[in-house]
């Protein structure tokens, strides 16, 4: 069989269900994903027969439901399709109830205090939006997780909830205009994924790398991504042979990667998947990091999805392609091609929604999209500044001003150019913005800001809820105008008044710009520079109630999920604080001391003064370590505060200046020391080894 015949074949789609089952419980199944009916257990047993008849056919010996709980990661147990019969027999069983629920501990998992440690009970509940699939011959069955008593424990229940919030309110805005009526606004996403690659190797002999997942020293090679001769060049042989393994395994899971290319830092490479439903998408993206992990031990690689694992070269991301669509297939961020004013006005609501949104909630997405580790990625020439600002181009705001009977005030380039031979040359009447954390490109929104390593589902959480509040109060204000062409005056007055006040975040200049940081502050816009300034800021501004309004999360669990935050912020420092004081001093002061006795020995003989200049100097550097190891030394042992809030604060001015500092000297070292006495693998031979 060839690719398209065998695509999909590992999940259990609508294709699958439609083939498995009787065509009355397949409508079932549709409606209760349509919200029109309940799934009941009746249905969900001759579900769950035909799922465990399928997997088993296709390999499957045990089923899990696969959750992802407040740490990002995702997580599961396997349980065996083999049970006991009454006879005391070995049966192949799997019932409804077993599809719809399972009971893992869930003491031990991330909960930020909402739980405490006795309190072990934890569900899982089948999230039957998603489809189930199979890998590694285990039927995995995507799933939310609450507790005893129904508060959220993962990142997937907050996240369909604000996808029905936010359809509901983009359905309710939209049948209030239009004469089209449609039933649903499904939020699409498409997610790419950048990674770097690394011999296994020499992977195993760093120690940062296997416990940070990052580069804590290491000094720049002669050679590293100044040609820019890496960046869509041909993909090494032994890369290719990995994209190859990933492509199957993904196309045999109906996870279609449309794109694969080298990106520009050395050793770096991405692969992009289509749009799907939110949810799915980021379902699919979690099989995606998985599968390019396992994948490359099969090839003697190591996948690092780190942000930023090698110091002065770029980082990784994974930009977040978000669109809404009807029930019929429109677009709702397209610009209508006719002149229809209801069809323009609506393309204003969303657009002018979206804009107040990210205008008002800035910090809010900062934290969603970020982290320790990312901030160590944004605002270099590489990825978009801690500035949240939002790209249009000139044609698109010229259209919502003129929409909205507006002063048109930019001038659009006409390109007339053509390309020999070619009768019909396809042109864009506006640039790319690179530089632009959130930029309009065409039908849907790319949010450039989030981390390689995350979770897409937080930042779509408040991607959808933040949108939703914006439409929700556009609706309200305007819906009980009873006269349609009042109501539609009134809407744009109304529409007008927001792009108004949210015109300072509009931006379509050089993001990465010292000049842009300056007229940022001008305009009055909040420049969180690391990820933990904002978690505070937007707790202390209170863009977090936003989740709380509109009834995505409760008190309990939005206080956990600030707390888990918090926790996490913690943890990255210490570990990395750890990890490098471990490899100065089982590696980096043996090695000095290696090359010092050496040269020692050898200006005995010789009494070269040039010889001794160095000397002297790696005598220094070394003293330098030493002195920097005693204050980490006394830092540990300092109190840091009276509350948890108070410690991570401390740790935030102390451990990154002091993980520089002392990188700095390492790199100092690093480059006075033969390769014979340096043992750890440098960026020169971790970037070589892929050709």
């Amino acid at each position: 069989m060839g690719r398209i015949e065998n695509f999909g074949k590992f999940t259990f789609d609508k294709n699958a269900m439609k083939k498995k089952l009787p065509y009355p419980i397949y409508l079932k199944w549709k409606n209760a994903i349509r919200k029109e009916e309940l799934l009941d257990k009746d249905s969900a047993d001759i579900i769950a027969h035909a799922m465990k008849e399928w997997a088993i056919e296709n390999g499957a010996t045990h089923y899990c439901h696969w959750f992802q709980p407040l740490n990002g990661n995702t997580a599961k147990k396997h349980e065996s399709f083999i049970d006991k019969s009454y006879e005391n027999l070995p049966i192949v069983r799997f019932s409804g109830e077993e599809l719809l629920k399972s009971e893992p501990d869930a003491s031990s998992f991330p909960n930020g205090g909402m739980r405490s440690t006795f309190e072990a009970r934890g569900y899982t509940y089948w999230d039957c939006t998603a489809n189930a699939f199979i890998m590694d011959n285990i039927l995995y069955i995507p799933s939310i997780f609450v507790s005893f008593d129904g508060i959220s424990l993962d990142k997937k229940a907050p996240l369909l909830k604000s996808m029905d919030f936010l359809s509901k309110q983009a359905t309710d805005l939209y049948n209030l205009f239009s004469d089209d009526k449609i039933f649903r606004v499904k939020i699409k996403v498409g997610l790419e994924q950048e990674f770097f690659l690394v011999d296994r190797e020499l992977y195993e002999k760093r120690v940062d790398l296997i416990n940070t997942g990052r580069t804590l020293i290491g000094e720049m090679p002669p050679k590293d991504q100044e040609l820019l001769q890496h960046y869509f060049g041909s993909i090494p042989k032994r890369v290719m042979e990995y994209y190859n393994s990933i492509n199957k395994k993904l196309e045999d899971l109906g996870i279609n990667s449309k794109t694969e290319h080298n990106e520009v830092a050395p050793g770096q490479f991405e692969v992009a998947i289509l749009y799907d439903t939110v949810n799915v998408s980021v379902d699919n993206n979690q099989i995606v990091m998985e599968v390019l992990r396992n994948t490359a031990y099969e090839h003697n690689l190591v996948c690092l999805l780190h942000e930023k694992p090698f110091k002065n070269v770029n980082g990784s991301g994974k930009h977040n392609n978000w669109s809404l669509v009807t029930n019929y297939g429109k677009n709702l961020f397209k610009l209508p091609k006719n002149d229809n004013e209801i069809d323009r006005l609506l393309f204003a609501i969303f657009m002018v929604s979206t804009i107040s949104a990210v205008n008002k909630y800035s910090s809010l997405l900062r934290v969603s999209s970020s982290s320790v580790r990312n901030d160590l990625r944004l605002g270099g020439d590489e990825a978009p500044p801690s500035i949240i600002s939002v790209y249009l181009g000139n044609e698109i705001e010229n259209i919502l001003y003129d929409i909205l009977d507006m002063e048109v005030k930019n001038s659009v380039k006409q390109n007339d150019f053509n390309i020999s031979n070619l009768g019909f040359t396809p042109r864009d009447t506006d640039d790319r913005n690179r530089t632009s954390p959130f930029a309009y490109t065409g039908g849907k929104f790319e949010f450039r800001m989030l981390g390689s390593m995350q979770s897409a589902a937080d930042c779509n959480i408040v991607l959808n809820t933040i949108v939703g509040a914006e439409l929700k109060n556009v609706l309200e204000k305007v819906q009980n105008v009873e006269d349609k062409a009042e109501r539609v005056s009134a809407c744009k007055n109304l529409l007008k008044e927001i792009l108004i006040e949210s015109e300072r975040v509009l931006f379509s200049g050089d993001s990465y710009s010292k000049e842009w940081v300056e007229e940022a502050e001008r305009r009055g816009l909040k420049n969180n520079r690391t990820y933990l300034d904002a978690l505070l800021y937007a707790k202390e501004s209170k863009e977090f109630e936003v989740l709380l309004e509109n009834n995505i999360l409760n008190d309990l669990e939005l206080s956990a999920v600030y707390d888990v935050c918090i926790e996490d912020v913690k943890n990255t420092y210490m570990l990395e604080m750890k990890t490098l004081v471990n490899m100065i001093n089982k590696d980096v002061i043996p090695s000095c001391i290696k090359e010092l006795n050496f040269e020692i020995n050898l200006n005995d003989r010789i009494k070269n003064v040039k010889l001794n200049e160095r000397v002297n100097k790696l005598n220094n550097l070394l003293e330098g370590l030493f002195i920097k190891l005693d204050e980490f030394s006394d830092f540990e042992k300092e109190n840091h505060g009276e509350n948890e809030i108070e410690k991570v604060i401390s740790l935030h001015k102390f451990i990154p200046k002091n993980l520089e500092e002392i990188r700095m000297i390492s790199d100092e070292i690093e480059s006075n020391i033969s390769r014979e006495n340096w043992n750890i693998p440098t960026y020169e031979e971790i970037f070589r080894a892929l050709n």
